[in-house]
């Protein structure tokens, strides 16, 4: 009896452990939801499946199969690196890496485990380029030198497994699989041994192609719906007017020490001095209530596909908003900063001074490839510090061939052209887009 009561606890434990691990992955799916509602087909097409012996999780595209035990202990580790993992394993599936068997004839199959790394590393710089605080798994300098590498790159799994073959990455191949890999890939060994894949792989090539669908579809939606959308639309595409408009929006009603000659009444002014020589009955009030910009991001993009002409362009336009007195407080806060693939230069402008003689003696730098994450990630590590307390807006002058970040700051965010372009349509749905033409001849402000 007594062996009978404890395999039913044993059994019972077993079962809460599975409950668990599903109830994670369940709560994982539901935050990358989230961010990535176009891959609802995607997530529903991986079901998940308790496996206790192998003690690790993985895919072969049929079943999400994982160890309760190993899933509880990386869970409670580090919470980030299981949704970024789920994310992962669903990104393998998407690109039908589990059925590489098709892809690689007999004779063809070269180095399965650099193809394994090969495939990981991909997968990860996808997620990396959607720059989601909640995807992070933490500091790692093997990752972040290898992205370094990476960046500017038209990439696929083929050239980075020839980059891994040429030794372009620094590190050993156990590093790399340290730092990248997190599914175990013998679920796909497994799949091509039993030759059953071939209906998976036709699955997952129809949600991936309902994926490509949704997506679109969303970016077409984006601003037909009634109310402020609306209004969005319309300012993301007209041209000079509406930049000034964009940054009015932003402004906040604060008292200065100022005149306020229209509040200011004349005919007890006039009665006071003609009745009590000089005398006045009334004073102008001597503060005012304006609208204007405390805090302002100022990004442009200096890779070598953006000229000093088009820049200096930008500026003077810029300049010229920004000098009319009704649009900052006179101690205004501006960021104007640098950024090819990299923060090149940062710049803190707190006066109308300071803002001329930055613009006399300003010299671009940079001039490698595009990225515009390292902007809002340095946006973020000010605003933690408190030194950005009140942002509003960040404007980000490009040519719109870059990496953007998936997820919308908690500011608005305008990607300012001077000309309009096919590459606008790269711009995420959440930011506006806007045409600013460029001036000719220089103007005060300018390069």
């Amino acid at each position: 009896m007594d062996g009978i009561f404890e395999e039913r606890q044993q059994e019972e434990a077993r079962k809460r452990r599975e409950d668990l691990g599903i109830r994670i992955l369940q709560n994982c799916r539901n935050e990358l939801y989230s961010y990535f509602p176009y891959l609802d087909g995607a997530f529903a097409g991986l079901p998940y499946r308790p496996r206790e012996k192998d003690r690790t999780i993985g895919t072969d595209g049929e079943y999400l199969y994982f160890s309760p035990d190993f899933l509880i202990w990386k869970y409670r580790e580090n919470p980030r690196s299981i949704r970024r993992g789920y994310l992962h394993m669903l990104l393998h599936c998407l690109y039908l890496h589990p059925f590489y068997g098709e892809t690689f004839p007999p004779g063809e199959w070269k180095d399965r485990e650099r193809w394994n790394l090969a495939w990981d590393m991909w997968v990860e710089e996808i997620i990396e380029r959607e720059q989601i605080p909640d995807l992070s798994p933490g500091r790692d300098p093997i990752r972040e030198q290898c992205f370094g590498i990476m960046r500017g790159q038209s990439l696929s799994a083929e050239k980075i497994y020839h980059m891994l073959e040429a030794g372009r990455f620094p590190y050993t191949a156990k590093e790399l699989h340290r730092a990248f890999s997190f599914d175990d890939h013998r679920c796909w060994e497994k799949k091509k041994q039993e030759k059953k894949g071939a209906g998976t792989r036709k699955k997952w090539e129809e949600i991936r192609s309902l994926t490509g669908q949704k997506k679109q579809q969303k970016k077409k939606r984006a601003g037909t719906h009634s109310g402020s959308d609306e209004e969005e639309v319309e300012v993301r595409f007209r041209r000079k007017y509406d930049y000034r408009k964009f940054l009015k929006r932003f402004a906040v009603p604060r008292e200065e020490v100022e005149l306020d000659t229209e509040s200011f009444d004349y005919i007890f002014y006039n009665l006071g001095m003609e009745r009590y020589g000089n005398t006045p009955l009334i004073e102008p009030l001597e503060y005012k209530e304006v609208n204007r910009l405390e805090e302002l991001v100022i990004a442009i993009d200096t890779s070598s596909s953006c000229s000093a002409e088009r820049v200096q362009g930008f500026l003077g336009e810029t300049y010229g908003i920004l000098e009319e007195k009704e649009n900052f407080f006179r101690k205004m806060k501006v960021y104007l900063i640098q950024c090819d693939s990299y923060i090149q230069d940062v710049k803190v402008i707190h006066s109308e001074g300071e803002w001329r003689a930055y613009s006399r003696n300003i010299k671009i730098r940079g001039r490698g490839g595009t990225d515009f994450r390292p902007v809002f990630q340095y946006v973020r590590e000010q605003q933690e510090k408190k030194e950005i307390r009140n942002l509003k807006a960040l404007i980000y002058f490009t040519d719109g061939d870059g990496i953007y970040p998936q997820s919308k700051p908690d500011y608005e965010t305008a990607f300012v052209f001077l000309e309009k372009t096919a590459k606008m349509d790269m711009v995420p749905d959440w930011a506006y887009k806007l045409v600013v033409p460029a001036k000719t001849g220089k103007q005060e402000g300018a390069l």
